[in-house]
């Protein structure tokens, strides 16, 4: 590479820019509009080429700011063949099918074989071994004639193309591996037809088109003489390869498109144009930038260099990463991470002699070979002193932390034992509000029903403050708006008596009748209204965050001038500080944002818009679903085990969670609102808006008289295929169901799962991660987790089904200690709280919350499994055991069960459920949500509020 400052500003220019955008691909909007965004990256990148031609004189190269007669020597030295006249169009045809090709690996990318870019530089190293041109030096010094024998066959070694090609083999392999050491998605790739090799050979066919259209630009730009010019041809290339994009979209997408006309995504929904053309703008200026510093770069030198560097980079970055997760879960094998850094580093160093390369980007060799040799040594040093082994099993840890929380929780949820306790501590948990009207009656109700929760009432109050910055007569339209819609229930109360609407389906009815009859035990102390109900699993209220932020600063303002209890007098005049702020608040809902049908991929842009900005899953949607995103469980977890149950409720700070629950994956086929509207629903995710309410489905549950010594030692979940029919490509292979199924069942040769394992250190017992194929990981842990049918299998998606799992015969979840509780598509496990009141220990992994998911607490009532499902082997260990169940890596395991510890929380569970979500606990929390809610809809509610008598 030439030393002069411009060839060092353009190399700057270029690793800078491929760094920033291999980091922020990763989490993109851009990837579920794959051809729209290939059109406009490419011609707004060409664009923004042209525009920079215009000030060609600023920029490196002939006829530029850093031109000189030197550098313009040294270019005629090393130029390539003559370019000849069909290579401008065959690169725009090959930019074109490289497009083509990455649009055909991301629907299978769980499939695609990691590394496979980093040869790359090979394919280019072996083009310059084949078409290797000597090149005589320039020189005005006189030749040495008396050079020795060793120093000709050193100067041969280096200089030879056959140096080049291995050294470029040896660091890029060595890049290859660093893959080797990442942990897998569960997201799985089918059985039925070996789509791996089918993806990887689609892979080695694009990195063989990048090196054509490499060395072709190479060709065409190096003979091309000034900065200006070539900047003008780029910009050529790129805008006609973006026409090209578009006329392959309308060829072969747009007349699908026109047969199916609901798939166009077309919706009313605000925000997500905005967010996605943001997107396309910043990743475009980071791609011409690249585009740009590797054409004037690959004129100063070959199209080997920024790409050998490029492929080191990734390579370096990726093994410090591994070193640094030495000792975890993630990377077990310090010995292997250490080779692979030091194949990198030597390959490379090597690479640098062969090519004849004094400086790398802005410093010379010698300080990369200090540099490198730094690092290996700190990385040694770093691996040896690492602490591999664990004292204690982390999940010794979260039983006892977790049992101390559940206390702590209780005694915040009992503080009050008189009335006067309780609305001090309203008014203290309130910023000084009162309770609503007929608090006391509320408070005497819950202590004639022994409600062991007084106090914290966290979810209600979550739910209900958006309200506080709409008005109500913004609330009472909304309430208008979802009479009309289907399967809404209306529960109306109005002197002293509560009434449902009858509808077309008996189930819904009874679940109605229900809802009645726990409002009549309270309902003269419950103000007229009307409430509308969610007769549906699936939430329906999905308001953008920047809605709800406004709504909820409109109804934190200090409103409330409370007069004496139960009074109406006209209210202190002080709307106008709050009235502006209400109504921008309400504003923003005043168009109909409704659709009954809506695409996976736009129901999770929408969820996105519902996050927090600044959250992880605003930065784009994870659209990797082959590797596993250890930055997405890190919040939430202790090493490889979920330790925050509320944290893991969140999905805006795991943003791969969209592609690994059938909710996220599955169109959303019932109408969502993005307004603000008073829907109470008995489950919904912590994006959605819905008010959560007690509802009673029936289920015909017998009492469990199994104990639990005397249940099946198995790990059960199973459900009927009838449930799983409607399937979506990202549903069959990231849905949590069948995620599950062929993690047990399909594991294939090539998966493997990081199991914590008991080993002997220092003659006592320790703990450590180790790599563990998945099939020798199941065998020892009795897992049955499977799909079951009952009808004729007839419809193609139960044949898929049964073609890629197969079937088994139904069995009694309550038979067997571990009950594996997984989510439905729209809603949270139906048997959740059968198997609560059981003696079996409810392992659930579920996205939705209830209004008593506040009242569990995780590894005290039951165990939760993450739904990556990457601990499961481990926690099932720890309470199953492993002696005497085989070998694992080669040895017997020693690893004890702890059934006392699963006896334990089932136990707890039971009694707790029998405690705290009983009945009269549902009608303890819906007396106290009508209260709250009924104040919220009054004209006078600033002024409403119970305050005790003096």
């Amino acid at each position: 590479m030439a030393r002069d400052g411009g060839s060092r500003l353009t190399a700057v220019c270029f690793l800078t820019s491929y760094i920033w955008l291999s980091c922020s691909l990763q989490r993109h909007s851009l990837i579920d509009q794959p051809q729209l965004s290939s059109f406009l990256l490419l011609f707004i990148s060409g664009l923004i080429a042209f525009v920079a031609s215009l000030f060609s004189k600023w920029l490196p190269g002939a006829d530029g700011r850093f031109d000189s007669e030197a550098a313009i020597k040294g270019t005629q030295s090393s130029l390539p063949h003559r370019p000849r006249l069909f290579y401008k169009p065959c690169i725009i045809i090959l930019i074109v099918l490289r497009i083509e090709i990455v649009q055909i690996i991301l629907p299978f990318f769980q499939c695609a074989t990691e590394g496979i870019e980093a040869f790359l530089p090979v394919l280019l190293a072996a083009h310059e071994f084949f078409s290797h041109r000597t090149i005589q030096a320039i020189s005005d010094d006189p030749e040495d004639m008396w050079g020795s024998p060793l120093e000709d066959f050193k100067n041969w070694l280096i200089g030879s193309p056959i140096t080049l090609l291995f050294s470029t083999i040896l660091f890029s392999y060595g890049v290859f591996m660093v893959g080797d050491f990442t942990t897998r998605s569960t997201y799985f790739c089918s059985t039925l037809v070996n789509q791996r090799l089918n993806v990887a050979l689609i892979q080695w066919l694009g990195v063989f088109i990048d090196a054509v259209i490499m060395i072709m630009l190479w060709r065409v730009l190096s003979w091309t003489r000034t900065t200006k010019s070539r900047l003008r041809t780029l910009s050529k290339l790129l805008v006609s390869s973006s026409l090209g994009v578009l006329l392959v979209w309308m060829l072969w997408v747009a007349p699908r498109v026109s047969r199916h006309p609901e798939i166009l995504g077309h919706h009313p929904f605000r925000g997500i144009g905005s967010l996605y053309f943001f997107d396309v703008f910043s990743t475009a200026l980071l791609i011409s930038t690249l585009l740009i510093s590797t054409a004037l770069w690959i004129c100063d030198s070959t199209a080997l260099e920024p790409t050998a560097i490029a492929s080191f980079t990734s390579g370096l970055i990726g093994s410090v990463q591994n070193i640094l997760s030495v000792g975890t879960y993630q990377q077990t094998s310090p010995g292997q991470a250490l080779l692979v850094l030091l194949v990198i580093s030597v390959g490379f160093i090597l690479f640098t002699y062969a090519n004849n390369m004094r400086w790398i980007i802005f410093f010379k060799r010698v300080f990369l070979i200090l540099f490198l040799a730094s690092i290996f040594i700190t990385s040694t040093i770093y691996v040896t002193f690492r602490n591999k082994h664990l004292d204690r099993h982390p999940v010794d840890d979260l039983v006892y932390k977790n049992r101390v929380e559940a206390d702590r929780w209780l005694r915040h949820a009992t503080v009050s034992t008189t009335l006067k306790l309780a609305v001090n501590e309203y008014k203290d948990r309130h910023q000084g509000r009162d309770p609503p009207p007929h608090f006391d009656k509320w408070f005497e109700f819950a202590l004639k029903r022994k409600s062991v929760v007084i106090d914290r009432f966290d979810q209600i109050e979550k739910d209900i403050r958006p309200f506080w910055g709409m008005k109500q007569q913004k609330i009472q339209e909304g309430l208008d708006r979802l009479k009309g819609l289907p399967d809404i229930g209306i529960i109306t109360i109005a002197e002293g008596k509560a009434s449902h609407n009858h509808l077309t389906n008996t189930m819904q009815n009874i679940v109605l009748d229900e809802a009645v009859s726990m409002i009549s035990n309270f309902v003269e102390y419950l103000p007229a209204m009307s409430i509308a109900i969610n007769m549906k699993e699936r939430p329906r209220i999905l308001v953008p965050w920047d809605d709800i932020h406004r709504y909820m600063m409109a109804g934190s303002k200090p409103r409330f001038q409370i007069l004496p209890p139960h009074s109406h007098n006209s209210p202190v005049d002080d709307s106008k500080l709050t009235d502006g702020n209400l109504k921008s608040a309400s504003s923003e809902g005043s168009g109909s944002t409704t659709q009954s049908y809506i695409l996976p991929k736009t129901f999770r842009q929408l969820e996105v818009l519902a996050c927090p900005r600044g959250s992880a899953a605003r930065g784009g949607v994870h659209w990797n679903t082959r590797d596993f995103c250890s930055s997405c469980v890190k919040p939430h977890s202790e090493g490889q085990f979920l330790q925050d149950w509320e944290m893991f409720l969140d999905p805006c700070h795991q943003n791969d969670i969209f592609n690994l629950h059938d909710f996220h994956t599955l169109p959303h086929l019932h109408d969502l609102h993005q307004d603000l509207l008073p829907l109470f629903s008995r489950s919904k995710t912590d994006s959605f808006n819905d008010i959560l309410i007690p509802l009673i489905h029936p289920v015909n549950q017998k009492p469990d008289e199994i104990g639990f010594d005397q249940k099946k030692q198995l790990v059960f979940w199973q459900e009927d295929a009838t449930d799983s029919l409607l399937n979506t490509r990202q549903s069959l292979f990231g849905g949590h169901r069948r995620r599950l199924v062929h993690l047990a069942n399909n594991a294939s040769a090539t998966d493997r799962v990081s199991m914590l394992l008991g080993v002997e250190a220092n003659k006592k017992e320790k703990f450590q991660y180790e790599p563990t194929q998945l099939k020798e990981a199941n065998g020892p842990l009795p897992f049955e987790f499977s799909f079951t049918n009952t009808y004729d299998c007839r419809d193609p998606s139960c044949r898929l089904l049964q073609r890629e799992f197969g079937f088994k015969e139904p069995g009694k979840a309550l038979e067997n200690r571990y009950v594996m509780l997984l989510d439905s598509a729209d809603g949270p496990p139906q048997d959740l709280l059968p198997t609560l009141r059981s003696n079996s220990v409810p392992v659930l992994s579920s996205i939705f919350r209830e209004w008593f998911t506040e009242r569990l607490m995780p590894w005290v009532h039951f165990v939760p499994i993450d739904l990556r499902y990457h601990a499961l082997h481990s926690t099932m260990a720890y309470f199953i055991g492993l002696k005497n169940r085989g070998t694992i890596n080669g040895r017997l395991q020693t690893t004890d069960a702890r059934h006392e510890d699963a006896r334990w929380i089932a136990e707890q569970g039971r009694k707790w459920a029998d405690k705290a979500i009983r009945r009269e606990d549902m009608e303890v929390y819906m007396f106290r949500l009508l209260l709250e809610w009924g104040r919220v809809i009054d004209e006078n509610r600033d002024n409403l509020g119970f305050t005790l008598q003096q």
